[in-house]
């Protein structure tokens, strides 16, 4: 069951990305039909590993991650100053 509705979604995807292939081309947009590809393959990327229980890290995991050292500081010179007020 989760095999075909991957397969779905693959084929939803690949319908949307003609439809937007086809629009963009007639104008040379191929700056913006290149991002509207990328961004709809990621997500059609993203759904693929959902229905497949595929665990996906939380964005705001990698988030945290990367401004925790940068944060930590910051929060300990903010509360010494509420303390010495």
């Amino acid at each position: 069951m989760m095999m075909m509705a991957s397969i779905v979604a693959v084929l939803f995807a690949a319908g949307i990305g003609v439809v937007i292939w086809k629009r963009n081309s007639d104008s040379h947009l191929s700056r913006e039909r290149g991002w509207a590809m990328l961004i709809l393959s990621i997500g059609t990327l993203l759904i693929i590993a959902q229905l497949l229980r595929i665990p996906v890290p939380n964005p705001t995991d990698w988030i945290s991650a990367i401004f925790s050292p940068i944060s930590k500081p910051i929060t300990q010179w903010v509360e010494e100053d509420i303390k010495t007020k």
